[in-house]
């Protein structure tokens, strides 16, 4: 294994890792009814976007290694968790999952082209573009969960005035 491949998965490793750790941050403290509350229509729970968080990230992680993973994108959109335990939980074996993924990376991996039949965008690129899209689309929806967790708390207090 060269230097340079070690060296992305190492980084890639510590930097789901800490996406990982911002998401349990956003969750900690919270009951089922802040995880399952939406502000809007058209808009995502905690609940919601932790499961399709971690269903994509598995699905673009296994893409980059080349492996089939039956997604069931919609599945992760229905997704009402008990309480925030059972979501951490969830995110804990994702990130296992994940991890495992990352250490089957090759440098093969990363240069081939994949294009997997269940992606519904019809996508194509290196093993690469797979790995750094997770990184790129964990972000994204960490960045709603804080929003939302912000929103949640903000409705909360107004009721509680």
């Amino acid at each position: 294994m060269s230097t340079s491949v070690e060296a992305f998965r190492a980084a890639l490793r510590r930097i789901l890792q800490d996406q990982h750790q911002a998401l349990r941050e956003v969750i900690d403290g919270l009951d089922s009814d802040a995880l399952n509350w939406t502000p809007g229509p058209m808009t995502n729970s905690l609940s919601v976007l932790c499961a399709h968080l971690l269903e994509a990230e598995r699905f673009l992680l296994s893409t980059a290694c080349g492996e089939e993973y039956p997604r069931d994108r919609e599945a992760a959109f229905q997704y009402r968790a008990p309480d925030a335990a059972a979501l951490r939980a969830m995110i804990d074996q994702g990130e296992a999952t994940v991890l495992s993924l990352i250490d089957r990376l090759s440098e093969d991996d990363l240069v081939a082209e994949r294009a997997p039949a269940a992606d519904r965008l019809g996508r194509r690129g290196q093993g690469v573009w797979w790995a750094l899209r997770a990184v790129e689309h964990n972000r994204e929806h960490i960045g709603q969960a804080l929003l939302t967790r912000q929103l949640y708390e903000q409705h909360a207090a107004a009721r509680s005035e």
